[in-house]
């Protein structure tokens, strides 16, 4: 009848195999290992001694353990840490996101109300504003072109019929305008632009090419073709 007999591997370290081996003289490290052990087993003595060697070893890899086991130990505690942190965060992100959404709603809101304020502007208001409105300008937004100057000029603003087109002057712009133009005593383009400003000049411009006024050379002053109040 056979038998099975049971394998057994044992890892010792090199210098206890070392030890082994010079016990053995000419046996292989296999058969002084194997020798090693019938020896062991066959007396109360070498048991002891072989308790010892196998205390030793583990003693020796407990200490070659330690290390690695208080390494593994160190990056657990700090990978827990990294991950509270990744956490805490997650949490500002989340709160930076909601703060940001609410001031975007809050922008947006703000927005619409500032357009349906300017929508809501009279005709009157828009014009002291813009001090000066053409009709081209305003032709492509406007349907009813002929009772948007009729509220105009209802509501005190100076319309004037020039080539092509209407004017609508904001009063009291209109009255400086006439103060400043007739006190100019030159027809120099730089000077009059810095005396009436952009949009005064732009307004004289106009006038000028429908022949409402013109500048007299022998007076030097500038006219009205034409009373205009």
């Amino acid at each position: 009848m056979w038998v099975r007999v049971p394998k057994v591997v044992v890892d010792l370290p090199y210098n206890v195999i070392e030890k082994i081996v010079r016990r053995y003289p000419g046996s292989t490290i296999e058969d002084a290992v194997r020798q090693f052990i019938l020896d062991v087993v066959g007396g109360e003595v070498q048991v002891i001694q072989t308790q010892q060697d196998l205390s030793r070893i583990q003693r020796l890899l407990q200490d070659m353990v330690n290390p690695f086991t208080a390494k593994v130990d160190e990056v657990a505690r700090r990978l827990s840490d990294v991950v509270e942190t990744l956490d805490t965060l997650s949490e500002r992100v989340k709160t930076l996101e909601e703060e940001v959404k609410t001031l975007r709603v809050r922008s947006e809101a703000q927005v619409t109300t500032q357009q349906v304020k300017e929508v809501r502007k009279s005709a009157i208001d828009v014009l002291r504003d813009q001090k000066v409105m053409f009709e081209k300008d305003i032709a492509s937004k406007i349907r009813n072109r002929d009772a948007f100057f009729d509220k105009l000029r209802r509501e005190g603003a100076v319309v004037l019929e020039v080539k092509g087109q209407r004017v609508a002057v904001e009063p009291s712009f209109w009255n400086e305008f006439r103060v400043r133009l007739e006190g100019l005593a030159t027809n120099n383009e730089s000077e009059v632009k810095e005396k009436l400003g952009k949009v005064g000049y732009n307004l004289l411009k106009t006038l000028w090419e429908s022949g409402i006024v013109y500048y007299d050379s022998v007076n030097k002053k500038w006219k009205f073709s034409e009373e205009i109040t």
